[in-house]
């Protein structure tokens, strides 16, 4: 079996590309296990649980960190937590087709990047670029209302997630950062940062699938960070 889809490159070309079944479990099984390693377990933990049928992962990542939720699709009083839960399904024809992520209808995250229903909003997916790395890195960042990537002053229109509920109502201003809470388990809001070459390991990577390729890998100074974020497939 394999699957396929149309690509644009960055000229704006378009072709079909495909991937085999196996292909596609080799992509998921290498981006998983670079998210296990990535991640300082002591702050996000990534709990693989049994997928259902039609999926082919599923994953919940905690932070351990400050955050805040929101309880119904009408609530605009955003409460403080110790940590945030996010699940991540990824799908059959993996890296082509795109995962989803939300969080519990009755306890999501309260950011502009979540729709009331507790789906989160993971950005337009393009293969060869999105990946579960890509998703993983956006919610974890989120979730400790890291400034870069939670953006209220965004121009959402008004089907966009919490967004507008949360200015309207201010609820805003009970937001901050992490960086700005003062107990143990701070987490300051991580920067992206580029990586050289590791000496030793070609310069290109040996797969056009590998979603790694063209991603900036997390500021290894990061304390949510561990380790040598390379590719591991290379």
């Amino acid at each position: 079996m394999s699957y396929s889809t149309n690509y644009t490159d960055e000229y704006g070309h378009t072709r079909e590309v495909s991937i085999t079944e196996e292909d596609s479990a080799e992509a998921l099984k290498n981006d998983y296990q670079e998210i296990v390693r990535k991640y300082n377990p002591r702050y996000v933990t990534i709990q693989r649980v049994q997928a259902k049928t039609g999926e082919t992962m599923h994953l919940k990542v905690t932070v351990k960190a400050p955050s805040h939720y929101l309880t119904t699709n009408e609530d605009s009083a955003p409460k403080a937590c110790e940590s945030m839960t996010a699940d991540i399904i990824c799908y059959p024809g993996y890296p082509l087709k795109s995962v989803s992520a939300s969080y519990a209808s009755d306890h999501y995250l309260a950011s502009p990047n979540v729709f009331r229903s507790g789906n989160a909003c993971i950005d337009t997916w393009i293969p060869f670029t999105s990946s579960l790395t890509t998703v993983v890195d956006k919610l974890v960042r989120d979730m400790i209302h890291d400034p870069s990537v939670t953006r209220y002053e965004s121009t959402a229109p008004d089907t966009s997630p919490n967004r507008n509920l949360l200015i309207s109502t201010g609820a805003t201003s009970k937001i901050s950062p992490s960086a700005d809470a003062t107990i143990p388990t701070n987490i300051p809001p991580t920067t992206i940062a580029t990586t050289p070459n590791t000496p030793g390991r070609p310069s290109v990577h040996r797969s056009a699938l590998c979603s790694a390729a063209s991603i900036n890998p997390l500021s290894s100074a990061s304390p949510i960070i561990r380790g040598d974020a390379a590719c591991s497939r290379c």
